[in-house]
């Protein structure tokens, strides 16, 4: 927990930029990944189905860590860690541009994952510490990196893969992801002090009577959830049910930056202005978590009521995408909804988690959520893949996503409903 003697602001605000940055960098890149799709694909000669799995493990991957990176930055501090993250994602896109199969590519991207979680975590939770109050609109100002990312990124992808290739596009990406290292140096530790949870409740397993082998087992794996933030759920069970809208969070946004720009160029839209679908998300992206920071801030509406509806604009968005069809204007019209709304319910997990949980279990709770969205994220882009071959038509996926969205509305009113009937 903060020590809340210390005020809000202060160098706090640079380590929002640069947070903010870090996110455009990091997020932005992964957003590219859906303009590198087919290129790559045609050379590596691969499915669709197992490349866009590759990626979505990539991003799974990231986000499986970030808790464990959290921890680490506690012990070595985040300026190390987001140093390093600069390093790793240099060296894995310039790996990547080298790939000659499957395999190859998938190692250095799923690595790069790693360097996500290294570089993308550790500064925002710095950055709390500087907000011990009213860390909304800080929050905020940082999701919207990741809305420029996605802006900015795609088309610069798609410009540079025409000239370059994609191979040479991967290596200039791999010079933008190498700044990550100059923001990582301008990390200035906070003063405040941050304490971690009271472990006393996990050492009664030694304690236990019984076989060694069971004690040794049961040691293992709460360690293991210890590390990956999932011990929440023993300690709040009913927060299992924000968990399980996190891992739909999850499927939702893999699948929807994966194939937006290939559902898209399947419809007959050249790629260029396909790319431009992806900027269309990140000006809705941005929207989102402006309003996200404004109305939080000002305590107009709580986290979670602003979650739910963003997942009831997601639902709608998703219904209509295929009844549209081929109609560019309303393409751009239904990207900028599900931008407004998938990436801008994902930077809301930290707040839904200090809503939900007590203060000393709200940065666990955020991990928790982000491991859940992270396995949803892998299979969003696995099922995508799967049903688009199993169809010939992303249509399929993009009503599939609809009824995912359905599902995460009844989910959180229904949590609302029960909580509301208990008192709580």
């Amino acid at each position: 927990m903060w020590n809340s003697s210390r005020q809000d602001g202060g160098y706090g605000w640079v380590m929002t930029a640069i947070a903010f940055a870090a996110n455009l960098i990091l997020l932005g890149t992964f957003k590219s990944f859906g303009v590198f799709l087919l290129p790559v694909q045609e050379s590596l000669q691969c499915s669709i189905t197992t490349l866009g799995t590759v990626v979505a493990a990539t991003h799974t991957t990231g986000f499986i860590f970030i808790p464990l990176m959290n921890r680490i930055a506690k012990t070595y501090g985040a300026r190390r860690l987001a140093i390093a993250a600069g390093l790793l994602t240099f060296v894995c896109f310039v790996g990547t541009s080298t790939a000659n199969n499957l395999p190859q590519f998938s190692v250095f991207v799923i690595l790069w994952g790693v360097g996500v979680a290294m570089g993308y975590g550790p500064p925002i939770v710095e950055m709390l510490l500087y907000f011990p109050t009213n860390p909304a609109l800080p929050i905020g100002i940082v999701g919207t990196g990741a809305g420029v990312g996605m802006m900015l990124c795609p088309p610069l992808a798609e410009f540079l893969i025409d000239i370059y290739g994609w191979r040479g596009a991967m290596l200039l990406f791999a010079a933008l992801n190498a700044n990550i290292c100059v923001l990582g140096a301008l990390i200035k530790p906070a003063s405040s002090t941050y304490t971690a949870l009271d472990g006393g409740s996990r050492e009664s397993t030694r304690q236990s009577d019984g076989c060694t082998l069971w004690r040794c087992c049961t040691f293992i794996l709460k360690r293991i959830c210890e590390v990956l933030a999932l011990d929440v759920l023993w300690f709040e069970p009913k927060f299992a049910m924000q968990a399980l809208v996190s891992f739909l969070v999850g499927v939702m946004y893999s699948a929807w930056m994966i194939f937006l720009v290939p559902h898209a160029i399947a419809r007959g839209i050249n790629s260029q202005m396909a790319s431009f679908l992806s900027t269309a998300g990140g000006v809705g992206t941005i929207v989102g978590r402006v309003l996200q920071g404004l109305l939080l801030h000002t305590g107009w509406v709580t986290a979670l009521q602003f979650y739910t509806f963003l997942a009831f604009i997601d639902l709608v968005a998703f219904v209509l995408d295929p009844i549209i069809s081929a109609n560019y204007p309303g393409l751009v019209c239904v990207a900028f909804a599900n931008g407004l709304g998938i990436p801008t319910m994902a930077v809301l997990f930290l707040q839904v988690a200090q809503q939900v949980l007590s203060k000393d279990l709200s940065v666990q709770g955020w991990g928790t959520l982000l491991v859940f969205f992270a396995f949803g994220e892998l299979a969003g882009g696995a099922l995508a893949g799967v049903t688009y071959e199993a169809t010939g038509s992303y249509d399929t996926s993009f009503w599939m996503l609809g009824g995912v969205s359905g599902v995460a509305v009844v989910i959180l009113v229904t949590e609302r409903i029960l909580h509301k009937c208990s008192g709580d």
